[in-house]
Order: C-alpha cells, then sequence, then structure tokens
C-alpha cells in the first residue's frame, strides 16, 4: 500500500491484513454467535423508567433475530422486499435488522423525526412492502403520519407497531412475531442462502442534488467489511463494552457501532436518544471500553462530566467524526481522560466508512487528519476539471474504489452515474490532501450539504419546503458555521410584495413537514437575492453576508 508515483493516489496492498472476505450480515452474526455466545451483546440497563431493561448475549441475540426472520417470512415478504424501519434506538430495531439478514429483506431506516413529505417519499420510492414504526416519538404521533401517508402507498402491504398495543391497521409487535411459530426452521435457513454477499442488505437514504434523499443501496459485503475493518482500525478490544448514543438509521449507529460490536464479541450499550446525563451513568455503570459520539455530543458528554465530576476511567476509545472535530475538544479527552481517538471519514455511499485514523496515529496526525484509507481500499485525490489525481499535498476532490462502494442509488441511474465514474470511483464531493504517506485531510466540500451535528443536510429540500409558503418568491439556503453544531441552517428569502415572514412563521410552517434539524435556524428576509446570470442563487455571496454581520 502506498501512494504512486508522488500523486495523490493510494493503491492497496493485497497482502494487507485482515482480508475483505466474501460474507453477509447475518454471517457476521453467526460467526461471532458460534466465537462468543454467552458474550453480552446488547444491553440496556438506564431506561428501567421507560420500561426497557435487557442483556442479551449474542446467542439470544441471534435467537430474537432468527425469530423475527421467521417472523418476516410468515407475514408474506418475499426475497428483496424493501421494509421501513422506523424509530429511534429500541431494541426491536436489532432484531429487525439481523432477522432481515436471515430472510432476505432489506432495510429501509427512516429518521424518527421525518414528517408526513419525507416518510411518502422514502416508502414510496422503494415500493416498501412493510413498516415498522414506534407509536410516537416525541409527542408526535408516528402512527397518524403513517396511517395518512399509507394511502398514498400502495406496496404497503403491512404496518406493525413497534411496542405492546396494535397501531390502526396493522399489529403489534408480540402479534408480528407470533406469526414465527407457523415457519420451520428450514425455511429460514433456505431463504437465508439465497442472500448473497453482494446483495443489497440496506438502502440508506442520503441527501442529493435533486432536493429529495437518494437511496444508496449498501451490500452485505460492505456493510459486514465496514464493520470488521472499522473495528480493527479502532483497536476495539475483544469481549469490549461500547456505548452508542448514535442513531441506528444512520450508518454510523447500525453500520460502524453495531457491526463494529459484533465483529469483536463485544457488548453494545444503545441509548434510546441522545442525553448526556444517561450516557454518562451508562459509561460508568457498564465499565465501558469504549464510546462512539460526533463532535457536538462529545462536547455536550464533556460538560456533563464536568457537571457531575464522573468521569469514566473504564473508557480507553472513543470514535468520532462526521463532521471537524475542534483541536481543544480533542485534547480534552484524551488528556483528562486519557483515552485514544479514532477519527473516521467517509460517506453513506460508502458503507460509511473509506478513511480512518487508529488510536496508535501521532497526536499531529491525530489533530490534523482523518487517518489512512481503510483495508484494501483504493483513495484518490483528483482535480475536479480533469479527473486526475493532483499532486502530494494539493488540494481535490477525494474519491474512492472498492468493496466499500454502494451498487448505487435506487432507481436513479442517471444520479448514480453522476457519483461513480465508470472505472468504478465514487465522488465524494469534499475537497481534501493527501500525504506521502496516505493520510487524508479534508479542507472543504465540492456539494453544498450542509452537516449540522452529523447530520446530512441539502439546502434544495428545505428550499423546496419554504417556497411552498404564500410568503416567499424566491429563496436561498445555506450552511453559516455553529460552535456546538459544526453548522446551522439559515435561509435567505425575498418575500412577495406586501407580505413578510419571521422565523417563528417559519419554523410553525415546516416543523411538521421536515425533519427538525432541517428546519432554519436563521432567517434573513432581503429586497434582492445575488444570482448568477443564469438565474441561481450565488450561495457562497449569501455565507459571506452572514459572516460578515
Amino acid at each position: 500500500m502506498a501512494v504512486v508515483d508522488g500523486m495523490s493516489h493510494w493503491v492497496p496492498d493485497p497482502a494487507e491484513e485482515p482480508k475483505v472476505r466474501e460474507m453477509t450480515v447475518a454471517d457476521l452474526l453467526d460467526e461471532s454467535v458460534e466465537r462468543w455466545p454467552d458474550n453480552e451483546a446488547i444491553v440496556y440497563s438506564a431506561y428501567a423508567d421507560r420500561g426497557i431493561e435487557e442483556r442479551w448475549t449474542y446467542a439470544e441475540l441471534r435467537d430474537r433475530a432468527w425469530r423475527t426472520g421467521k417472523a418476516l417470512v410468515a407475514a408474506g415478504l418475499e426475497p428483496g422486499d424493501r421494509v421501513g424501519v422506523w424509530a429511534t434506538n429500541v431494541p426491536q430495531w436489532l432484531e429487525l435488522q439481523f432477522g432481515a439478514a436471515y430472510a432476505n429483506v432489506v432495510v429501509v431506516p427512516l429518521n424518527p423525526l421525518y414528517r408526513s413529505r419525507e416518510v411518502s417519499f422514502v416508502l414510496g420510492k422503494v415500493g416498501a412492502a412493510a413498516c415498522f414504526a414506534l407509536p410516537e416519538n416525541r409527542g408526535v404521533s408516528l402512527w397518524d403520519i403513517l396511517a395518512a401517508a399509507g394511502k398514498d402507498l400502495p406496496d404497503l402491504r403491512l404496518r406493525v407497531a413497534i411496542g405492546e398495543a396494535p397501531g390502526p391497521g396493522g399489529p403489534s409487535w408480540g402479534d408480528f412475531l407470533s406469526g414465527a411459530d407457523g415457519v420451520p426452521d428450514a425455511a429460514l435457513e433456505r431463504r437465508r442462502r439465497t442472500f448473497r454477499p453482494q446483495d443489497t442488505s440496506q438502502i440508506q437514504f442520503t441527501s442529493g442534488t435533486t432536493g429529495f434523499p437518494k437511496g444508496a443501496e449498501l451490500s452485505n459485503l460492505g456493510l459486514a467489511n465496514n464493520g470488521r475493518l472499522f473495528a480493527h482500525r479502532a483497536m476495539l478490544p475483544e469481549g469490549g463494552r461500547h456505548c452508542n448514543p448514535m442513531p441506528f438509521f444512520h450508518c454510523g449507529g447500525c453500520v460502524l457501532s453495531t457491526l463494529g460490536s459484533v465483529a469483536t464479541g463485544s457488548a453494545q450499550m444503545p441509548t434510546l436518544t441522545f442525553e448526556p446525563d444517561r450516557m454518562v451513568r451508562t459509561m460508568a455503570a457498564e465499565r465501558c471500553t469504549s464510546a462512539s459520539a460526533v463532535p457536538t455530543m462529545m462536547i455536550a458528554l464533556y460538560e456533563e462530566m464536568e457537571r457531575t465530576d464522573t468521569w469514566p476511567d473504564s473508557l480507553r476509545i472513543v470514535v468520532t467524526g462526521g463532521s471537524s472535530v475542534p483541536v481543544e475538544l480533542e485534547r480534552k479527552w484524551t488528556r483528562r481522560l486519557g483515552v485514544g481517538m479514532t477519527i473516521t471519514y467517509g460517506l453513506t455511499e460508502c458503507s460509511p466508512v473509506m478513511c480512518q485514523s487508529s488510536p496508535a496515529d501521532p497526536e499531529e496526525l491525530q489533530l490534523a487528519t482523518c487517518g489512512q484509507p481503510l483495508p484494501h481500499v483504493e483513495v484518490d485525490v483528483v482535480d475536479p476539471a480533469t479527473l486526475e489525481p493532483v499532486p502530494i499535498g494539493a488540494e481535490g476532490e477525494v474519491r474512492t474504489r472498492g468493496w466499500l462502494v454502494m451498487k448505487g442509488y435506487w432507481d436513479e441511474p442517471e444520479a448514480t452515474a453522476r457519483a461513480i465514474s465508470p472505472d468504478g470511483f465514487l465522488h465524494s464531493g469534499d475537497i481534501g490532501r493527501m500525504s506521502g504517506d496516505g493520510y487524508v485531510s479534508i479542507t472543504g466540500r465540492v456539494k453544498e450539504m450542509i452537516i449540522r451535528g452529523g447530520e446530512n443536510i441539502y439546502p434544495a429540500e428545505i428550499e423546496d419546503a419554504m417556497r411552498e409558503l404564500p410568503q416567499v418568491a424566491d429563496v436561498g439556503v445555506v450552511g453559516v458555521p455553529s460552535e456546538r453544531y459544526g453548522e446551522e441552517v439559515a435561509a435567505y428569502v425575498r418575500c412577495r410584495p406586501g407580505t413578510t415572514l419571521t422565523l417563528d412563521e417559519v419554523r410553525e410552517a415546516l416543523g411538521g413537514r421536515i425533519a427538525r434539524f432541517k428546519v432554519p435556524a436563521h432567517l434573513r428576509v432581503v429586497d434582492e437575492l445575488p444570482l448568477t446570470p443564469s438565474g441561481k442563487v450565488q450561495k457562497f455571496r449569501l455565507r459571506e453576508h452572514f459572516t460578515g454581520e
């Protein structure tokens, strides 16, 4: 593994260990059950007040997943059917993730903050045959939203309530599971054998240039090996204890934390949602050896540890990424808690990690880079105009090629062709540099995507929603700096004659239609928007205006 001829092109060594393995997500779990059947796999110990207390060994996790797989077959789901999972980090999410892996069913995660517009789009786009949903989240009835959306979703045959009570028009979780009793083990084993490493395991929706998300088809091969090789680079120990606040509906939760833990026979302690006080208590009480947290979470966790004077002394590794990590924040964690850091870089479309630092890397590399490419991953940095590699240290667009790259965007051949070059390189849309020994630094983005606290937001989706407001004649949405979230959403609006618009009105109008984290934090009403000769809003002018205020 080395850069090529002084240019920013990292070519992996075929002999590097560990190797990429031809395997499915179900294979990964089965191997861990065989090696560590009695190791704790899943622990929920901080939610007795919410009626959730679970401790499953690896053998028990497999049994639960197997029963869920049989229930999926009993419900009439066929190989390759798409199944929406609309929930926070509840135990049933994991049963569905691995149950689907046995039943050859494709998981389509949905953000619990989604509202009717987004749910209808995602489930309709993939032709989902089923959706499993919590009854409510943060006081919002997900079942009411799903019931309304279902009228326009002809493929949606099954709706299951994740809970004890059935939902309108669908069974409860327990009633759904009871169907497993009529499916013999041999039937599920036959189904499981039809699920190949190269087949689609998940469709993860990520923002795109159309303004609506695009569904990245992620294979068993990419997901299982990303979990394995991430855990190896992170130096996660076998039989460790990993605290995970990352949502299962993102790859950081369902791939890195979940499959990374499975690959090492480790116990995962998921948090239902991110609550700093519960997470700090969990890390201390459960003697966690590692934890995941995007930088905004790290800030809140450190504040909570200072407030309570609780410093989990068992913690050895912190996994972070999703946005740049402030130097002072990283130093606080490494020096006060004595932990090692592993910084991940990637995108949903590459399952999700392409580069990652090691806790053993020198501090100067930890602070300035996101590490080297994962084993058997090719990465280059190219001139966006010529697509030729730039010299070492020069800026260009970061691309990757190999086993980790998505199969494509679901039912979006043109978008897929734009994202993946004819020779197989995935465009990241990020600007970066590569050092002579393959360490990659991200310096900016070709795309306009906003990253707020680890959540990817595409301005066009918000602009489309805002243009439906009667006061809005035109709008431009940009990301602006935020100390806490890295970036926040700012909207510049030209109002229709005789009207005006306030931020509170925007929040009220959009709050039930798009996820809360996408709703603008800042609003500027202007007489005119800066436009290019072709009539497009000059986003860089908006950012300049905001930062110059």
